[in-house]
């Protein structure tokens, strides 16, 4: 028996359910927003204009990148506390709050 076998189902995330409907939209002129993703008519994902004008600005001012720290940049985490849990929160000043950076589209808080 697993483990899980008495967890129940949540519903299905409103923000990926859009491309669900998406794919069970049958009319021709529809366009595809969902997840921050744009294709064009063709089904590919264009590169924008704007998209390609701040890649050349970031190659342009290209500094050597490191790694952040395991736990993720101290300063967000840091705003992240704050915002969560506020400014004063007795938590915060005990010290029993611990924070984690992850990578976008995650869902982790």
């Amino acid at each position: 028996m697993s483990f899980f076998a008495n967890v129940e189902l949540v519903p299905g995330d409103p923000i990926l359910g859009l491309t669900e409907a998406y794919n069970a939209d049958s009319r021709p002129t529809k366009v595809n927003l969902g997840v921050g993703i744009y294709y064009d008519e063709s089904g590919r994902i264009p590169l924008l204009r704007a998209v390609k004008q701040i890649e050349q600005q970031l190659a342009d001012e290209a500094k050597p990148r490191g790694y952040l720290p395991i736990d993720g940049l101290p300063a967000y985490n840091q705003a992240t506390r704050e915002l969560v849990f506020g400014k004063d929160s007795p938590l915060l000043a005990a010290g029993r709050v611990a924070t984690s950076q992850t990578i976008g589209g995650s869902g982790a808080l």
